[in-house]
């Protein structure tokens, strides 16, 4: 009981916090980002890169199946190469994604691999599109680094490893507004023109 206690309550620590200035908030577990997320009335979605296999030259870009409306564009310099759900780049550099449209976060599972995609113990560096960062140690697949912005929306993610490794993310999360929230906005529209007429 008291573990379920705690992450609902450091949610809601952090989404008072969040509302008193616009920063970046950063996580370090998916479940709290999404939980956050939720709190906040909006919804994530999410690539696990399971369709792709191969060589791709950059750029790259896909769709979030769940969140219609929303792509994601990968760039690195010497391609990308795609296996068993994994996205990294062909060489040793930096990955970039970017989205067509500004995301309310972003985050996933980020980590460094060899040339055979083997999981190596890395030092993982991630910018945003507005300039803030973070940099730590990761050694697992499972690693999981987000971030959810309570200003600016974040239109682009990069992350590099140490030099010989290979940037490689499992997973790709974006917050969006939720599909209801949308259609309410919409409608809330609507009722405001009549009233103007």
């Amino acid at each position: 009981m008291l573990n379920r206690t705690l992450p609902v309550a450091a949610a809601s620590a952090l989404a008072l916090s969040g509302a008193a200035s616009a920063g970046i908030i950063s996580f370090n577990d998916a479940s709290l980002f999404a939980l956050f997320a939720t709190n906040d009335g909006k919804a994530v979605a999410t690539e696990s890169f399971s369709s792709y296999s191969g060589f791709y030259t950059s750029p790259l870009t896909g769709n979030f199946v769940d969140a219609p409306g929303y792509s994601w564009t990968a760039t690195a310099t010497g391609g990308l190469f795609a296996d068993a759900g994994l996205m990294s780049t062909n060489l040793s550099e930096s990955m970039t994604f970017t989205f067509n449209q500004g995301v309310h976060g972003v985050g996933g599972q980020f980590f460094a691999t060899d040339i055979n995609f083997n999981v190596q113990p890395t030092s993982l560096r991630v910018t945003l599109s507005d300039g803030s960062g973070f940099i730590g140690s990761i050694n697992s697949a499972t690693a999981f680094t987000g971030f959810y912005s309570t200003g600016a929306l974040i239109t682009s993610i990069s992350f590099s490893v140490d030099s010989g490794e290979y940037p490689t993310a499992d997973t790709l999360s974006i917050v969006v507004p939720a599909p209801g929230a949308v259609a309410l906005l919409g409608a809330a529209g609507l009722v405001g023109r009549r009233r103007r007429r």
